[in-house]
């Protein structure tokens, strides 16, 4: 009788050392589940400033491309070089072309 008991007592401790460990596991992998979602959500809305960020900077460069085309056109330049009294001086002005055999 007694090897009955002490396999009673075993399987008693086992079990119920495996339903501490299921319901710790259980715990933990809701915990972990829960945070996991949170820390998804606050990456994916830092992600969404990112992507309005960046879409407002290519805006504002696009916006400054156009400004740079617009004030470096040669019609503006002659004219504010008009306007100081300057004059273009076709003498003045040499071309350089390049050959294709380095010369």
């Amino acid at each position: 009788m007694t090897k009955a008991k002490k396999k009673s007592r075993k399987t008693v401790k086992l079990v119920n050392f495996t339903a501490v460990f299921f319901l710790f596991a259980c715990t933990c992998f809701l915990a972990s589940a829960l945070f996991l979602r949170s820390y998804n959500n606050s990456l994916s809305t830092q992600k969404q400033a990112i992507d309005a960020k960046i879409a407002e900077i290519q805006l504002a460069n696009a916006a400054a491309k156009v400004e740079i085309q617009t004030l470096s056109t040669r019609e503006r330049i002659d004219t504010i070089a008009s306007d100081n009294g300057l004059t273009l001086n076709q003498n003045n002005i040499i071309t350089i072309t390049t050959t294709q055999d380095g010369e």
